[in-house]
């Protein structure tokens, strides 16, 4: 009688490895927020969207924190990092479901607007933004006060690649750098 031979082998700690691979290949590692490759793929299907009428067309804000550098210089990386968390979760606050909020670099974060379309509420979201940006961070008995430029483009039904809708958000951005701290462009 030929017996059988069977072998077995766990490859719960190979899967959770490539599954955490694949995790953070599309977010952000200390945020959990989406990367910007992951931001870029949810603007293509935001746009795709608003072509078929599901959804308004999408409003893309590139938001940098200012001379964020200096805090971490003067606080330390760890304390960035906290700070960088609090802001993170005080911007997602402002989003509906369907929005979507990345961390598209260290202190740059992007949001797509979908849940918007009124031109009025969309700079009343900005405001916001604004507003959260600006709330100080409290730490120990030390108080972080912050503000951000941001670049806002919205998309206007052309033919224009998800690339080109962000680089215009960060042109607006920059432009927006350029004549001081805490601008909306």
């Amino acid at each position: 009688d030929g017996g059988s031979v069977v072998i077995l082998e766990d490859v719960t700690e190979r899967k959770a490895a490539q599954e955490r691979i694949a995790h953070l290949a599309r977010y952000d590692e200390l945020t959990g927020l989406p990367n910007r490759e992951l931001f870029l793929d949810r603007l293509e299907a935001a746009i795709l969207r608003s072509r078929t009428g599901e959804d308004p067309r999408p409003t893309i804000f590139v938001i940098d924190v200012d001379r964020f550098r200096q805090v971490n210089d003067g606080f330390g990386i760890a304390v960035g990092d906290s700070i960088l968390l609090t802001m993170a979760r005080r911007l997602q606050r402002h989003l509906k479901p369907n929005d979507t909020l990345a961390r598209l670099a260290g202190d740059q974060f992007g949001i797509i607007l979908v849940s918007e379309r009124d031109p009025k509420r969309i700079a009343s979201f900005a405001e916001a933004v604004r507003r959260t940006v600006r709330t100080p961070i409290t730490f120990g008995d030390r108080e972080v006060f912050l503000t951000a430029c941001t670049g806002i483009s919205v998309y206007d039904g052309s033919d224009k690649r998800k690339e080109d809708l962000l680089e215009d958000a960060e042109i607006a951005m920059y432009h927006a750098k350029r004549f001081g701290p805490d601008r909306v462009e």
